[in-house]
């Protein structure tokens, strides 16, 4: 009797290891591929995740790029009104357009900064 390459199991079984016979041998039909990739998950859902992920830091850079502008907009604004503090106790004129420019800076900056420290650390 010829033996199989297939006979031999690398898997523990009740039949002895041994020649079949080729009546018994099973036959083993060929591996189709079915065009689904396999994920360990399942569905691959870390490869469906990842584009939202990426967004999400991009998302989280800008906004701690803003805050980072706010800040920057509330020392300019503060440095304004100092200077034109000073510049008014010495007897000079109020500059209409460095005051509306700090308006600007204190409303932007302030509202921007309120509503990242309710984004970040209150919700």
């Amino acid at each position: 009797m010829t033996e199989s390459p297939h006979a031999r199991s690398t898997l523990k079984s009740s039949c002895p290891a041994g020649p079949v016979l080729a009546a018994h041998q099973r036959r083993r039909r060929p591996i189709r591929s079915s065009g689904r990739l396999y994920g360990p998950g399942g569905c691959g859902c870390a490869l469906l995740m990842a584009p939202v992920m990426a967004a999400a830091m991009g998302l989280a850079a800008l906004s701690l790029g803003m805050a980072a502008l706010a800040v920057i907009g509330l020392v300019v604004a503060v440095v304004l009104t100092v200077r034109e503090v000073r510049r008014a106790r010495g007897g000079a004129g109020v500059r209409p357009g460095f005051a509306v420019a700090a308006g600007v800076l204190y409303l932007a900056s302030v509202s921007y900064l309120m509503f990242f420290i309710w984004l970040w650390f209150v919700d």
